[in-house]
């Protein structure tokens, strides 16, 4: 009788990888490392300008919330020399919203108020998006309340963006 003793090799083949399936392995990771980094320096790109929508919407929401914690009337203007939006507060310095380069002596754009003529008796209310009264600032009340008003966003390209807010909110009134 034989016994054995020791290991025996079996005779399988050697496990690993084929050059095909590591070149295939660096092109997914080279593929989507490619598009992480784009998606990056798209997302940096965006992030350096805020919308002239969103921060005229900042600054009515600022000159709302001024007028009452100083429970005084604020106003709201845009300002052609520096081509900012001011929130003014009685006489103190003026609270400043940078809108960007196409605004201001050297661009082209400009952003002008109209206030909305109020509903007369039983009248319908007027639509907010035809023209109204143009005026160079808008006020707003201690109650946190304005007159309703729409603001032309002109890019100084294309045609002008018009917006209506409600007097009581900075939210965009919807075109009827």
């Amino acid at each position: 009788m034989t016994s054995e003793t020791g290991n025996r090799r079996s005779l399988s083949p050697v496990r690993g990888f084929s050059l095909i399936e590591i070149l295939l392995v660096i092109g997914l990771i080279a593929l989507a490392a490619g598009m992480i980094l784009t998606n990056v320096i798209g997302i940096a790109e965006r992030s350096d300008e805020i919308p002239t929508d969103q921060v005229l919407k900042s600054a009515i929401r600022s000159a709302r919330l001024e007028a009452a914690r100083s429970r005084q009337t604020t106003e709201l203007g845009y300002d052609e020399e520096t081509g900012q939006l001011a929130v003014y507060i009685d006489s103190s310095e003026p609270i400043l919203f940078e809108l960007g380069e196409n605004f201001g002596k050297n661009g082209r754009g400009k952003i002008l108020f109209r206030l909305i003529p109020p509903a007369q008796g039983t009248e319908k209310y007027p639509d907010p998006y035809e023209d109204g009264i143009e005026t160079s600032r808008v006020r707003f009340a201690p109650d946190r309340s304005s007159q309703p008003f729409s603001a032309e966003i002109d890019y100084g390209i294309g045609s002008p963006e018009l917006l209506a807010f409600d007097p009581f909110s900075s939210l965009v009134l919807a075109r009827p």
